[in-house]
């Protein structure tokens, strides 16, 4: 789509700001495919740039009262895709760099794993397990293991009481102690996952 006319787009934006879900489709439709490109180029992976235009829309829309029609919308929702992106890295990064220290752990109690186990296999099996959880224990247990978030930030994030934060959690241990124990690398795994830290 042709790019907008100053004061056209001020106009959209004085309408967003009032709740215009037609003025919100016009700018959706005149940036997404740009933002999609954007952080298609760092992320390379499709699905996760479509999540990134969701994302950013998702806050235009949500925080659509403190837009400034006199700024820049395009520079403002490139900076919110870009922090997006850098979130992503981060927290991709953080959760490499944990599984990795499970895994060179558990990988000298070599008496209870067999030698020949692979170890991207045995990386792949603990993704695997974390990913079967339901939507709101993986989430949970995500943001407490594997970014270190506190049951009050998790709360307040999900829109949860603490305790039920912590009964997700405690859910979530459970699933994965007994999945880790049915393919007989639980009780070091589970140690260094849940009990040494």
């Amino acid at each position: 789509m042709k790019e907008l006319h100053e004061h056209t787009e001020k106009e959209l934006l004085y309408e967003l700001k009032n709740g215009s879900a037609k003025a919100f489709d016009t700018l959706f439709n005149t940036y997404g495919k740009r933002l999609y490109f954007f952080a298609l180029g760092y992320l390379k992976s499709e699905m996760e740039a479509e999540e990134v235009v969701q994302e950013v829309f998702y806050k235009i829309w949500k925080k659509r009262e403190l837009i400034n029609p006199e700024l820049s919308f395009k520079a403002y929702i490139f900076k919110i895709a870009f922090n997006h992106i850098r979130e992503l890295f981060q927290k991709l990064n953080l959760q490499r760099a944990y599984q990795h220290v499970i895994i060179n752990q558990a990988s000298g109690f070599s008496n209870r794993l067999d030698e020949q186990t692979n170890y991207q296999s045995l990386l792949d099996q603990v993704n695997q397990i974390i990913n079967q959880l339901p939507p709101r224990q993986k989430e949970s247990f995500i943001r407490k293991r594997q970014q270190e978030q506190s049951i009050k930030k998790i709360a307040a994030d999900l829109e949860l009481s603490p305790k039920t934060v912590e009964n997700h959690l405690t859910q979530a241990l459970k699933k994965i102690r007994e999945a880790l124990e049915n393919r007989n690398i639980g009780g070091e795994l589970y140690y260094l996952l849940f009990i040494k830290n």
